[in-house]
């Protein structure tokens, strides 16, 4: 077993970039840590992988002791820990591995983010049949709105075949810097080239194209690193643009959008629609949440 005994208390304190990985299927486990090691590798960072073993109300695990479910029901946990510290050591990124358990999966993970004063948190999330009131997943959604860190959330499950483009659609907005911060860390580390696109409306006036080519020059000066294509197209459903052009590509990386319905606050209609419909894999950024009361009442006016 290659978990750390390093306790999580301890992650952070070097003042170094570090980024949480929260792994759960086993399946799953190098698609995350390829985007994560470029993600920390590119800004010189550590990996802190985490997985939350779930205590149920109805679970027999609740009549164990914690130390005996790690010893003897954590199986499946251990061997996705052990997957992702391999991936990451064999890139040569810093790398430690911490078994979680508690009945608030979303909670655990929160809480490590916290523990480790992480700049980052990555976790993946599968397209399934859900309540209405759930946008990605009842872990994922209240990690996204409480994070104190910037969030990325990647579809597992699509992998591409070779990365030679990423499409970067970008409306502005606060979650362009992170979005840009992953986009660029994956088309470095892949050789790849980033399509900054953004839409106008079908036959609009100056003043929206003017803005849709601010959006995307704005992004397309922060990539400094990467070839850059920057594009501005006409659209009336910037969502079916999007899935329709990342065919195109290998990869689509899209910030957040804020939007005055309650329920897709969370990351927005355009970016939820296109990570459930698009093509390549596709990776949701969203920056990190002050957690204020007026932040919140400004979240529900937007």
């Amino acid at each position: 077993m290659a978990v750390s005994q390093r306790s999580v208390l301890e992650a952070g304190s070097t003042g170094t970039y570090t980024l949480v990985v929260a792994v759960a299927d086993r399946g799953n486990v190098e698609q995350l840590m390829r985007t994560a090691v470029d993600l920390a590798a590119g800004k010189d960072g550590e990996i802190e992988v985490v997985s939350v073993i779930h205590k149920t109300p109805t679970s027999p695990f609740r009549l164990f002791s914690d130390q005996r479910i790690k010893s003897e029901f954590a199986t499946g946990h251990r061997e996705a820990i052990d997957r992702a510290t391999a991936a990451a050591s064999e890139a040569s990124v810093p790398v430690d591995g911490r078994l979680l358990i508690g009945t608030d999966v979303a909670g655990e993970i929160l809480t490590a983010v916290e523990a480790a004063d992480a700049d980052a948190l990555l976790l993946g999330w599968h397209d399934r049949p859900r309540a209405s009131d759930v946008v990605l997943g009842t872990t994922v959604d209240p990690v996204i709105r409480r994070a104190p860190c910037d969030v990325f959330v990647e579809r597992v499950g699509t992998t591409a075949d070779g990365l030679e483009s990423v499409l970067f659609p970008t409306v502005g907005g606060p979650h362009v810097e992170p979005a840009t911060d992953l986009a660029e860390a994956v088309a470095a580390a892949e050789d790849a080239t980033v399509t900054v696109v953004s839409y106008a409306p079908t036959g609009a006036d100056e003043r929206d194209r003017a803005s849709a080519h601010e959006y995307v020059e704005a992004a397309a000066r922060q990539l400094t690193e990467v070839p850059v294509e920057a594009v501005v197209e006409e659209s009336d459903d910037v969502a079916s643009s999007v899935v329709v052009e990342a065919g195109e590509h290998d990869l689509v990386v899209l910030g957040a959008t804020r939007e005055r319905t309650v329920r897709r606050r969370v990351v927005g209609s355009v970016a939820a629609t296109v990570s459930r419909w698009a093509d390549p894999p596709v990776v949701i950024a969203k920056g990190r949440s002050d957690g204020s009361i007026l932040s919140a009442v400004f979240d529900r006016l937007r």
